[in-house]
């Protein structure tokens, strides 16, 4: 039960509601845990614009003074959060919509989701009071989101702090969970620039969050969590926006299957849809869809960072035979080459650098003669990395241990002079061990758990590249009306 809109909010219209200046909490309150006084914590601790908080229980809360009504406040907020249960949310937001405020979230849930009568059209009524106004909702049944560009973290939920960095990531979901559990990867240095969830969707949908992260010039890769949508040609209209500005997309669709899309409809009233209509919709785009959520953030960190696939191969560079061995299945498995140098002097570098004991052949297998000697490990890569052959070099992470960590610094000194990616697979089972946060922030260092998800990943990286050339992605179609299988109808 979505806007029945043609198109996507652009950047600009949605930069009041999730980039706001000012702030107002409607259901601030002063008792600990409640949603407003959760909500005011969270947006104090990164914040420094003006808050306002409005509660007719309240003269002041704290040193702050606290307003009856919107219409009592000092200023027009440029968001306002409705932090009250769903009985009393309906004339909050005729408030906000009589005062013009350019932005409303509401946190409420009980909607749609709940397949009540009564409780859809409560979601009508919403939806019907900003259709043709200035002011954009997002929600209800809404967790909020984290703008780390702007600093504000608009939640009655802590999201993960961090500060956006070279390649950023930026995530749409109608999930505010799923965006949090994503967003986490900044606790381990993979930079993010915002985490926007958009629950029940009534007016401002994922579709219209990813059209704003195309426009955002913090956001380098977007990744969106997609439950399903009644206007399928706005998904395509933002994943072709992405396209535009070079900002590759990344989707992971839930609702797959029929006990999936009914779970879909009870979380947020999203109609799952056939999942080959939006496979097809994904391709035209050339969005890279990734059905292991486990995987997203990383194929996301690896595209936020990757230049142009240049249609060449992949070197592999370990310390062990054995991780030679786990990088050629991988590359055989998913058809990506592993050629030898072009450049002679590439070979002739490799066989003296390394040991007899050693392999000089791509898979290349350094040895443990680096741990002995820094400076072979600096040479092979300095080599491998400059030659024609190559888009990237693949390092096996093999023990996280300190020793192993300055191999990380050299990677990315040498991709980022060559204009490449480099890898980083971490195949030891140390999470977060020394050298894991230095690997997700480095600049030209893609960091990935496996090796069969690296490879997958620069063969969609080569694939989505040739297909672009070809121009073969971009060419917009119209797609299948999904509304017709409505998932609560589904067994």
């Amino acid at each position: 039960m979505q806007s029945s809109r043609d198109t996507v909010y652009s950047h600009a219209q949605l930069h009041p509601l999730l980039a706001p200046r000012s702030v107002a909490i409607i259901g601030a309150s002063g008792r600990p845990g409640s949603f407003g006084e959760r909500t005011l914590r969270n947006l104090r601790a990164h914040f420094a614009g003006p808050v306002h908080l409005v509660n007719p229980q309240y003269g002041r809360l704290g040193d702050d003074p606290c307003h009856p009504e919107v219409a009592a406040l000092p200023e027009v907020p440029d968001c306002a959060v409705i932090a009250v249960p769903r009985e009393k949310v309906e004339p909050l937001v005729a408030q906000c919509v009589a005062a013009r405020v350019p932005g409303v979230l509401v946190f409420a849930s009980g909607y749609a989701e709940t397949d009540l009568d009564e409780r859809l059209d409560q979601q009508r009524a919403l939806a019907a009071l900003v259709r043709g106004t200035s002011t954009r909702l997002l929600g209800p049944n809404c967790i909020g989101f984290a703008n780390y560009v702007a600093d504000v973290h608009l939640s009655f939920s802590a999201f993960p702090s961090c500060r956006p960095g070279p390649g950023a990531i930026g995530i749409a979901s109608q999930s505010g969970a799923l965006a949090m559990a994503i967003a986490q990867g900044a606790s381990v240095g993979t930079p993010v620039s915002h985490a926007l969830a958009c629950g029940n969707m009534v007016d401002v949908d994922v579709a219209d969050c990813v059209s704003y992260l195309a426009g955002e010039p913090a956001c380098h890769a977007i990744v969106c969590v997609l439950e399903g949508h009644e206007h399928p040609a706005r998904v395509e209209a933002a994943a072709l926006a992405a396209l535009a500005a070079g900002k590759p997309l990344v989707v992971h669709k839930l609702g797959r299957t029929p006990r999936g899309a009914l779970a879909a409809w009870r979380h947020t009233a999203s109609v799952a849809g056939s999942h080959d209509d939006w496979r097809a919709l994904f391709e035209r785009c050339g969005a890279i869809e990734v059905e292991q959520f486990d995987r997203v953030m990383e194929v996301a960190a690896f595209f936020a960072k990757a230049p142009r696939a240049g249609g060449r191969g992949a070197a592999v560079l370990s310390t062990s035979g054995g991780a030679c061995i786990i990088a050629a299945d991988a590359a055989g498995a998913h058809d990506v080459a592993l050629p030898q140098a072009a450049d002679p002097a590439t070979g002739r570098l490799l066989a003296e650098a390394i040991p007899a004991f050693g392999y000089p052949l791509n898979p290349y297998d350094t040895t443990a003669q680096v741990v002995s000697d820094p400076s072979l490990f600096t040479a092979c890569v300095g080599a491998v990395m400059a030659d024609d052959a190559f888009d990237t070099v693949v390092m096996p992470q093999i023990q996280a241990y300190d020793a192993a960590t300055p191999r990380i610094a050299t990677l990315d000194e040498a991709a980022g002079r060559c204009g490449k990616i480099a890898c980083d697979v971490w195949l030891t089972q140390w999470m977060g061990g020394p050298g894991y946060a230095e690997a997700a922030a480095a600049p030209h260092v893609a960091l990935f758990r496996s090796m069969d998800t690296c490879f997958w990943t620069l063969a969609q990286w080569q694939r989505r590249q040739r297909r672009i050339d070809a121009r073969e992605i971009g060419r917009s179609a119209p797609a299948s009306d999904q509304r017709s299988t409505p998932a609560r109808l589904l067994p």
